[in-house]
């Protein structure tokens, strides 16, 4: 069975901020009315946030079972990975790390954005077992070290238009968003290790090492649609709910996946905002010739990142 970690799971964090209209009137008397000229809404508006992202795994894949000398191999495989585990596990021989983005660029009611996030991470594991044959005159070692590297990538791109804003008391604002477009996915695996038996009696030892690797990848793109939610609450929060459905089933493996993600952003600057959030992404997933390979799985964790809007 071909290894599977295709988990097209893994991040992004951003908040699109909502421009905050100030207005002042004069001490004086002034007979003529100063009108206020509506630059924000004219004038493109642009945010860049970099952010870190940590999912837990949840999820199965089914592959058909096979009988082999009596022994039944395959079935279903269930992943159950926190968060939490992934940090206390930190080494050389496990690790995953993420690199995300997100650009947004507005005028008027009208806007786009680029968003994307890449996993890549590493395990290593090794076992050995020893037997004793031909009346415990024979020593039968074997050993294996399988190595195993992962990228799992996705990339969103697409406009975005402000359906509906409205006034929350005297200095907040809410806007409700729609976005869509495209959204690139991509797995990738190398699997790499080595198995030696060796067998060992009073008259010497011999062995034998075997050596295997299977380096694999895919990509594909697929519509994307979405609905966002954001909150100006007074000059320094802002809150943001957003989930978008994306695959359909037309694409690759009748995929289906969406993305869901709740935050806030906190105001440290006059341009700079400090996010927290949390993300859930769900895919579910056909794969083989004839779909007898079934991925479902949930990837969701705590985000982090900055906001710089310019």
């Amino acid at each position: 069975m071909k290894p599977l970690f295709r988990l097209s799971i893994i991040a992004p964090l951003f908040l699109v901020m909502a421009p905050t209209a100030f207005s002042g009137q004069d001490s004086k008397e002034i007979p003529v009315q100063q009108q206020q000229k509506p630059v924000a809404e004219d004038e493109w508006r642009f945010s860049f946030t970099p952010y870190f992202w940590l999912p837990s795994i949840v999820g199965t894949v089914s592959t058909p079972e096979i009988n082999v000398a009596g022994r039944t191999i395959g079935g279903d495989f269930s992943v159950d990975q926190t968060w939490w585990d992934t940090l206390s596990k930190f080494s050389s021989n496990f690790y995953v790390l993420a690199l995300d983005g997100r650009f947004e660029a507005w005028k008027g009611r009208w806007g786009g954005f680029l968003d994307g996030y890449w996993i890549f991470g590493k395990t290593t594991s090794s076992n050995s077992d020893s037997r004793l044959i031909f009346r415990d005159r024979v020593d039968i070692t074997a050993t294996s070290s399988v190595t195993s590297k992962f990228d799992l990538g996705q990339f969103n791109f697409g406009p975005q238009f402000v359906l509906a804003k409205a006034a929350i008391g005297t200095d907040s604002t809410m806007s409700l968003i729609t976005y869509g477009g495209g959204r690139v996915n991509w797995a990738g695996q190398d699997l790499d290790g080595t198995i030696t038996i060796r067998a060992s009696a009073n008259i010497g030892e011999i062995g034998q090492t075997f050596h295997f690797s299977n380096d694999q990848g895919r990509a594909f793109v697929e519509p994307m649609i979405g609905l966002k939610s954001t909150w100006s609450l007074g000059p320094n929060w802002v809150v943001m709910v957003r989930g978008d459905v994306a695959g359909f089933g037309w694409v690759e493996g009748n995929n289906w996946d969406c993305d869901l993600e709740a935050g806030v952003g906190w105001q440290v600057h006059r341009n700079v905002l400090l996010d927290l959030a949390y993300r859930a992404r769900g895919q579910w997933q056909d794969l083989g010739a004839n779909d007898e390979v079934r991925v479902r799985a949930w990837y969701h964790g705590p985000e982090l990142g900055i906001t710089f809007r310019f």
